[in-house]
């Protein structure tokens, strides 16, 4: 008997119509996401052998019969997100490509995320199941409750800040002191996480809005919760070089203001650094080398 898969009520303003993107996919907008919402339904039926819900209850342990409910909760160029609550009590972050993603790059990500787990677990939300469904590809991740996602608003002569979901979506701006502390743990990040054994870097991080996020339990008002508070929650794709080369890289590509759009993220010139909206300065990229440094002797 199949489990029960519930559709809704959605978590973010909107609903998933507004934020599909369909690209050059010859698609409507509502042929999409009944599509999306079709993939999702059959990836988390308990009727196919290797669907996500079968991976999970593996995983961790429970019926796989048990109910499920997808609530669409966040989006952004690539995919869109889903919170998936198996058996009312159960939660799972859930990444489905757009429509105009094309196939492999979900998967490259959740191998990508995978590999970072193995190098450090500590700051990275864990990937868990991955399955394609026709156009679409997903994977299920560990959900962070009501995180806050770090993004640059143009909003006067402070940019910096958090997406904060509650009590609805809205930015909040980072006081002065925490700007040092978020960037230069941000780069750390990037710096922990070079690869020493595949000699590659992380590539196309989005610094704003994307791939950053801070737990509940950081506290606006002091810099010492950044760490260890903040997570990678995504892993486009990756760049070979030395970890000099990419040191090089870092310090000379973050002091950029960067946008998806610009011709030179478009072309690959600009490798790591691709969507940004403001610059660092190079203390702060110095300091986070510095961090990252450490980092990599705890592990």
């Amino acid at each position: 008997m199949a489990n029960k898969i519930s559709y809704g009520p959605h978590l973010f303003p909107g609903g998933p119509d507004l934020y599909i993107r369909t690209g050059n996919s010859g698609l409507r907008a509502e042929e999409s996401h009944s599509n999306i919402q079709r993939s999702l339904a059959m990836a988390f039926s308990n009727e196919f052998q290797d669907s996500v819900v079968s991976q999970l209850a593996e995983k961790f342990h429970f019926d796989p019969n048990s109910d499920v409910n997808l609530s669409f909760m966040n989006y952004g160029d690539t995919q869109l997100v889903y919170l998936a609550t198996i058996a009312n009590r159960m939660r799972f972050a859930t990444l489905i490509n757009q429509p105009q993603t094309p196939l492999g790059v979900v998967k490259k990500e959740f191998e990508n995320l995978h590999r970072l787990v193995e190098i450090d677990p500590r700051f990275i939300v864990k990937p868990h199941a991955f399955n394609r469904v026709g156009k679409h590809e997903l994977y299920a991740s560990e959900y962070i409750d009501k995180a806050l996602c770090i993004a640059h608003l143009n909003r006067g002569n402070n940019p910096h800040g958090v997406y904060d979901p509650v009590p609805y979506y809205h930015f909040e701006n980072f006081p002065p002191q925490m700007i040092d502390r978020v960037n230069a743990s941000m780069v750390s990040l990037l710096v922990n996480y070079y690869d020493e054994a595949k000699k590659r870097g992380l590539a196309k991080t989005q610094t704003s809005g994307n791939d950053f996020i801070l737990t509940r339990d950081f506290n606006m008002d002091s810099p010492d919760t950044v760490f260890p508070n903040i997570k990678i929650i995504a892993a486009r794709d990756t760049i070979d070089a030395t970890f000099n080369e990419y040191l090089d890289m870092i310090r000379y590509e973050f002091t950029l203001d960067t946008l998806r759009s610009d011709e030179e993220v478009k072309s690959g010139r600009i490798k790591i650094n691709h969507h940004s909206k403001t610059p660092m300065t190079p203390e702060q990229i110095e300091e986070g080398i510095k961090i990252g440094m450490e980092l990599r002797k705890q592990r």
